[in-house]
């Protein structure tokens, strides 16, 4: 038996959550809507499913793959532009030799789909659309004005009927064909039951619905993540601070990272890898993957898409232009990533030039074992991982490093530091166990804003040595401020410094 999920041709009303996201992907309590339909069918034994492509299909292909994942078998029909359920019943018709179900793609239901089918055998009628929100089921004739809307409802279809409709269709409208059919003998029902069918159309309905998932509407949904309590689940590695305010219902994703003192619910849903500052709070709302959310943001009835901010009730899109509002962590990580490599690279370059030194001074060490010339150093770098507890959890990595009064020489070893991805090239000292340990918590959190690097902010002065008061308030000041091109300006004076030094040496 087949099933056919098929575009809702509204996913314009959907912007901007579907200017990158496929209709079919569209996350609705953190899974795409599709995904819900699908494990609906399957639960049901339906296994064979053909998804009607429009909007941004190859993600959509990509994602579903052949449907391994879920038991199932999924094939696919692309369409340039859907241009109705007739049109796209004939491009596949062949392979329909059997009464098959029809979805529309942007459905979310808790309809039994076997008592359905058993309501459309025993009517031995030819179409037959299944309503929700009745106290008693019943089957009963389908008026006009039923058959109209079969391309919103669920509907299953013989071949029979297709054959019938699709010939006589005059329009991409397969209601109407069905409709203007006076001498056919095709008989269209209506099963109508207690179950939950709604249609996301707008902004307004996908908020709704989402609300409505959480409340224990649509109980028939798996949601993903653990239940926590009632009305409260969380996906694996969230983080979530112990000061966090919780109030049911709340669905958190994957990867989260919720700080002290937010204020989450009642009625919130988190998407995966979002990082809630300090502060924050998210009443009613949902907020999309790979978001960040500044300290002493307020979210309420809103959808937020990274840093694009959707008040629904007053229908107002607002891109925010301010990162410490809210973010888009897939920028950050793409920022992240260029950095990584820049550091690699840079510091490989650098450690080829200097090989020759480097050589040297290492062949010093091998001849003279007392002496430790090459020597490693455990240090302490807050990055920004964090326990469920909310307590940081340093990265410890092993400095190597040359015994020498000559700051350059006495880093260069270091570089082999940076390859690895211990170190970035520019960045915050690394620190000792006790300097960790003596670290009050407010310098702690700033200074996990930005990684350890071999070479410091205070270096590209000239000055002398820096006491450690000054120089957590120089570091904090560059976790606060860094950017790649401030990394190259620190570089450059430490490069100048040391041609400098060269110069009055010779």
């Amino acid at each position: 038996m087949n099933a056919i999920i098929l575009p809702s041709g509204q996913a314009d009303n959907l912007t901007p959550l579907t200017s990158s996201t496929p209709e079919f992907l569209l996350p609705v309590a953190n899974k795409p809507i599709v995904e819900h339909l699908i494990d609906l069918l399957v639960r049901s034994n339906i296994k064979e499913i053909i998804l009607i492509l429009e909007h941004l299909p190859y993600e959509t292909e990509q994602y579903f793959s052949e449907g391994e994942r879920w038991g199932a078998q999924i094939s696919y029909s692309l369409q340039g532009r859907y241009r109705g359920l007739a049109n796209s019943l004939l491009r596949i018709a062949a392979r329909l030799t059997e009464p098959f179900l029809c979805l529309p793609g942007n459905l979310v239901t808790n309809l039994s789909i076997s008592d359905f089918f058993k309501a459309h055998e025993a009517s031995r009628g030819d179409i037959t659309l299944a309503k929700g929100g009745v106290s008693e089921t019943a089957l009963l004739p389908a008026t006009p004005e039923d058959v109209r809307q079969i391309e919103a409802l669920p509907v299953i279809i013989t071949p029979k009927a297709l054959t019938v409709a699709v010939t006589n269709a005059l329009s991409s409208d397969f209601g109407e064909a069905i409709i203007s059919l006076k001498d056919e003998s095709i008989r269209t029902n209506i099963y109508q039951s207690s179950c939950t069918i709604n249609r996301i159309s707008s902004l307004e309905s996908y908020l709704e619905v989402n609300k409505l998932i959480l409340r224990g509407g649509i109980d028939t949904l798996i949601l993903p993540g653990k239940a926590m309590g009632p009305g409260f689940w969380v996906g694996t590695h969230s983080k979530i601070h112990p000061q966090a305010v919780i109030k049911p219902p709340v669905l958190i994703g994957n990867y989260c990272n919720i700080h002290e003192e937010t204020l989450l619910g009642p009625d919130a849903i988190i998407g995966n890898q979002v990082i809630m500052d300090k502060n924050a709070s998210v009443q009613g709302s949902i907020v999309l993957d790979n978001t960040y959310i500044g300290s002493f943001t307020g979210i309420k009835d809103m959808v937020i898409k990274k840093n694009c901010m959707i008040n629904v009730p007053r229908s107002i899109t607002v891109v925010m232009g301010d990162d410490i509002i809210l973010g888009d962590l897939d920028k950050k990580t793409i920022y992240s990533r260029v950095e990584c490599l820049f550091n690699r690279v840079l510091a490989l370059i650098i450690l080829l030039l200097s090989s020759p030194i480097a050589f040297v001074l290492t062949l010093y060490h091998l001849i003279f074992p007392d002496k430790k010339y090459l020597y490693c150093e455990k240090s302490y770098s807050l990055g920004t991982r964090t326990e469920l507890s909310g307590e940081m959890t340093p990265k410890t990595f092993c400095l190597y490093l040359f015994r020498s009064k000559r700051r350059l020489i006495h880093k260069l070893p270091g570089l082999i530091n940076v390859i690895k991805g211990d170190l970035s090239l520019v960045g915050l000292s690394p620190i000792t166990k006790e300097q960790l340990a003596n670290l009050p918590e407010q310098w702690q959190s700033l200074r996990s804003q930005a990684p350890a690097g071999l070479f410091h902010p205070w270096e590209a002065e000239g000055r002398g040595e820096r006491t450690l008061q000054e120089k957590l308030v120089m570091e904090n000041y560059y976790a606060a401020t860094r950017s790649l091109l401030g990394d190259l300006k620190i570089l450059c004076g430490i490069a100048a410094q040391f041609t400098a030094k060269i110069s009055k040496t010779a």
